[in-house]
């Protein structure tokens, strides 16, 4: 299933912009893997080739829907990401290195296919609003399955300890961090003149002072999660990729993150949503 609009680059460019930013405090870099044993930049290049073929066939599957409503394309691209964690895991020898990006970027995808089916562009804040309408049901009939049965994964353990519904939860909502944090703020560090790499590590800066991200809740605690927030908005405060100071504060920061086993992983997948929709939306004319 294709459709004449380029899709698969603008993913494959989104996620290697991810990847490539550097520093980033804790995450894999073209510098170093961060607090991350088993996995590289080289993991990330061959994780991202796998998945990208699965998101464009989550892409067409949006663009032919039947129903302008998007009923049921959740349901349908389900399978989709499944067979898209398959690929992952062959690619990288069983690691994980963009679970959670499939299921951001897949609902996203669809997303923005039925979007630029019904109006022929893409625009940012519409397609993520569209996104949260497509699976805000089906999520939280999963929600009651998890209260139900119990937790099985350290996820559903915070949903259940602190209601707290990380990615999933954001996807129902539409992405708020995506349309009130990281979108606004790489149009306007590209605005002020930034670089595609400055532009990217402040965004994630902005994000990580901000969100709850449940990654770094489940490798470390409240605590630490609070101590990401705080250092990120001192570093941004600083100017982040953009000043000598700021890339003074990164590096060393980055030390601490992986001293403490700190990740923002899920501000990471944020962040490629954002490099993704930014440059869709500058396909129109």
């Amino acid at each position: 299933m294709t459709t004449d609009f380029p899709y698969s680059g603008y993913c494959r460019r989104a996620l290697m912009a991810e990847v490539s930013a550097t520093p980033k405090p804790g995450l894999v870099d073209k510098k170093d893997s961060g607090a991350h044993r088993d996995m590289d930049f080289h993991t990330f290049e061959a994780s991202t080739e796998a998945i990208v073929p699965h998101l464009e066939s989550m892409f067409a599957m949006g663009h032919s829907w039947s129903s302008s409503d998007g009923a049921g394309l959740f349901a349908a691209i389900r399978p989709v990401g499944i067979e898209a964690e398959k690929s992952m895991f062959d690619a990288t020898d069983g690691v994980n290195t963009h679970k959670g990006m499939i299921f951001s970027m897949g609902i996203i995808s669809a997303a923005a296919g039925l979007y630029h089916a019904l109006h022929g562009c893409f625009r940012g804040e519409p397609v993520l609003k569209l996104a949260g309408k497509l699976c805000s049901r089906e999520l939280e009939k999963d929600f009651d399955v998890i209260r139900r049965r119990g937790p099985r994964t350290h996820g559903e353990i915070l949903f259940m300890r602190y209601n707290m519904k990380g990615i999933r939860g954001e996807a129902q909502k539409g992405f708020p961090s995506v349309r009130e944090i990281s979108l606004p703020a790489y149009e306007k560090n590209k605005d002020a003149g930034l670089d595609d790499n400055a532009a990217a590590v402040n965004t994630l800066l902005a994000l990580m002072s901000k969100v709850n991200d449940t990654n770094v809740l489940i490798r470390t605690n409240h605590n630490l999660l609070s101590f990401e927030k705080t250092e990120a908005a001192r570093v941004l405060a600083l100017g982040g990729a953009a000043t000598k100071e700021g890339l003074e504060a990164l590096h060393k920061l980055n030390k601490e993150f992986i001293r403490l086993n700190i990740s923002p992983g899920g501000c990471a997948d944020l962040l490629a949503v954002t490099i993704l929709l930014w440059n869709l939306e500058r396909t129109q004319p």
